[in-house]
């Protein structure tokens, strides 16, 4: 240790002088140290949010979503049931045995004329209720027969409104040629209103004879009339009865 001091004291250097020398020693080595490792640049550690699909979706969107959804889900409903009520439908127009359908979707043909078509079950009840003699209701009769036959149609008043307002038409009656005219089962003729009779006449025809509230012994009614008209189920435009004829004078 003596030794130690000896030597320093003989360097002229103080142990003031040795502890300053000793801290500038490190003191440069400490600030450069830290210096470095301040103007290091260090890349920052990036940071992830885990982010819901639907989390930039306002609630106001969702809910517009949603409707959408029902309305279609609604619409698809209706749909089927629309679809299922067409089968129904088709299905029972075409099992259907009514004459009403039939008769007012009439098809121009030639179909055969059974006892047990319209024609014929109009003309067979007209000539069960026709009386004898006649009692100004032909209108009436001929009315009742036909739509106990099936036959829809808005009634008239007068026998001649059935031809003049298109009442036949409507319920699939056709107007044939007067001048080459058969007569058919189920056929219906109508008279034209005059200053005598002012309501017309209506009749139809059975097979054998003209009726209408009774039973006719000829075509015309009348003496003499003012013109006249005769209708015939479109349906059944070919199935005249072969050998019938009626002759058309009084």
């Amino acid at each position: 240790m003596k030794k130690s001091l000896i030597i320093l004291s003989l360097m002229g250097l103080s142990a003031t002088q040795v502890n300053a020398s000793v801290q500038q020693t490190f003191e440069p080595t400490i600030s450069t140290s830290l210096a470095s490792v301040s103007n290091t640049s260090i890349t920052p550690v990036k940071s992830f949010t885990v982010v819901n699909n639907f989390s930039n979706i306002s609630s106001n969107t969702i809910q517009r979503v949603q409707n959408i959804e029902y309305l279609n889900n609604q619409a698809q409903q209706k749909s089927d049931e629309l679809a299922q009520l067409s089968r129904q439908l088709e299905s029972k127009f075409t099992t259907s045995t009514s004459f009403a359908t039939s008769a007012n979707n009439p098809s121009i043909g030639s179909v055969r004329l059974t006892s047990s078509a319209p024609p014929a079950l109009a003309a067979s009840r007209a000539a069960r209720a026709a009386s004898s003699n006649s009692m100004g209701l032909c209108a009436k009769y001929v009315r009742i027969a036909l739509q106990a036959a099936g036959y829809s149609f808005t009634p008239n008043e007068s026998a001649y409104q059935y031809a003049t307002r298109g009442t036949l038409a409507e319920a699939g009656f056709i107007k044939l040629n007067n001048d080459s005219y058969q007569p058919q089962v189920g056929d219906v003729a109508v008279f034209n209103r005059s200053s005598k009779n002012p309501h017309g006449h209506i009749q139809i025809y059975d097979g054998s004879q003209w009726v209408s509230d009774f039973r006719q012994s000829k075509f015309s009614p009348y003496s003499s009339h003012n013109g006249y008209s005769v209708w015939r189920d479109s349906r059944y435009l070919d199935a005249s009865n072969k050998g019938t004829y009626l002759a058309m004078n009084d």
